[in-house]
């Protein structure tokens, strides 16, 4: 349990981009215009089919490694460290990039699209943090999850590293999908509450943000997250042993949504969209375990870079397609053009100020 898991600062860093790719797809829907995101002259419907694959999981993932994070954190440092710890990576730059980054995201939509409400700063804080912070919202949900389960970690974690009856699952064939009935039954839970307005929990499985719904999935995951990791060798060795099962079962149902549209009968069934996103999760970390748990140079920059160049790179997005969206190129041209803007501004972002003491704790960096 003490030994790094590289594969998990690798998914990380994956995991983070994968959200940087879906937002900057988002600009390019028709849907753009309803999250306040800068949309491009040429929507095209067509990239629904990639978002769609990404959609149930991507925020999931994120959820399900901070878990585990905190998990293997617990190994080495005390409760009390690690709440202090918790509170600067999250609570600091949650703040700070709420307050700045996505400020300046709504500033930029509210002059693209003239909405004038946001062009006054008593009206764009409160909005902002009416939202959690907008694309920050989840750093709020994870610092949330770490304050209600520090207290308890050594309830919920195995730390004399004992067979349990989770362990003991895992090592059975097919056991790692017994930890799929939660996700299930919580996609139950949302075909029972959907849209239904009186109690808001939710309507679609892939809306996470500042839903109910969101919130009760995020902590679920972040629970699989602590106590599959507190199984120890069981749980790595089941996910190097099942990635290709969950590849299969992934792309089943997935392939079956798409054909139906993702818009009628089963396929609009968030038991299914659940069990399907827990299949491409466990299939993201069978691969990592597999092929990603070693160190290297361009691991060490990533995993320390990605969280800054996602705090700022929202309105890094709404900037470059403010002058980019009505330039007449095929979305196909424009989109990894856009997409290699942002991650090159961001990284400028995060260059100019790594070296700055004062400033690393704003974005998430610890001072050495």
């Amino acid at each position: 349990m003490n030994q790094r898991r590289y594969d998990i600062d690798a998914l990380r860093s994956i995991a983070m981009f994968l959200l940087i790719f879906y937002h900057l797809g988002q600009s390019f829907t028709y849907n753009a215009r309803n999250i306040l995101f800068v949309q491009d002259k040429r929507p095209v419907d067509d990239i629904w089919i990639i978002l769609n694959l990404l959609n149930s999981w991507r925020i999931p993932l994120v959820f399900l490694i901070a878990g585990i994070a905190l998990r293997l954190s617990f190994s080495k440092r005390t409760q009390t460290k690690i709440l202090k710890e918790r509170l600067k990576v999250l609570g600091i730059p949650w703040i700070f990039g709420s307050l700045v980054f996505a400020s300046s995201s709504a500033y930029i939509n509210g002059k693209f699209y003239g909405y004038p409400f946001f062009n006054e700063l008593s009206n764009l804080i409160p909005f902002v943090f009416e939202y959690n912070g907008l694309h920050m919202w989840f750093v709020l949900y994870i610092l949330i999850f770490c304050l209600i389960t520090i207290p308890f970690l050594k309830i919920i974690s195995n730390t004399n590293e004992k067979d349990t009856i989770f362990s003991k699952t895992l090592k059975k064939p097919g056991g790692i999908f017994l930890f799929a009935i939660p996700v299930i039954l919580e996609g139950q839970l949302l075909n029972e509450l959907r849209f239904d307005f009186k109690i808001d929990y939710g309507d679609f499985y892939q809306v996470f943000a500042n839903t109910s719904h969101g919130f009760v999935l995020g902590f679920i995951w972040f629970l699989l997250g602590i106590v599959l990791t507190s199984q120890g060798d069981a749980f790595w060795e089941s996910c190097k042993r099942n990635w290709k099962v969950h590849l299969s079962l992934g792309l089943l149902s997935y392939i079956y949504r798409l054909l139906n549209g993702f818009e009628s009968g089963f396929a609009l069934d968030n038991r299914l969209i659940g069990f399907e996103s827990f299949n491409f999760i466990f299939l993201m970390l069978g691969l990592g375990a597999v092929y990603l748990n070693k160190d290297s140079p361009q691991l060490t920059y990533y995993k320390t870079a990605v969280y800054p160049v996602y705090i700022v790179h929202l309105p890094v997005q709404m900037a470059v397609m403010y002058y980019f969206a009505g330039v007449n190129i095929h979305p196909i041209i424009k989109f990894p053009i856009a997409l290699f803007l942002i991650c090159f501004l961001s990284l400028t972002i995060y260059h100019s100020i790594k070296n700055i003491k004062p400033l690393r704790p704003l974005f998430g960096l610890r001072n050495k």
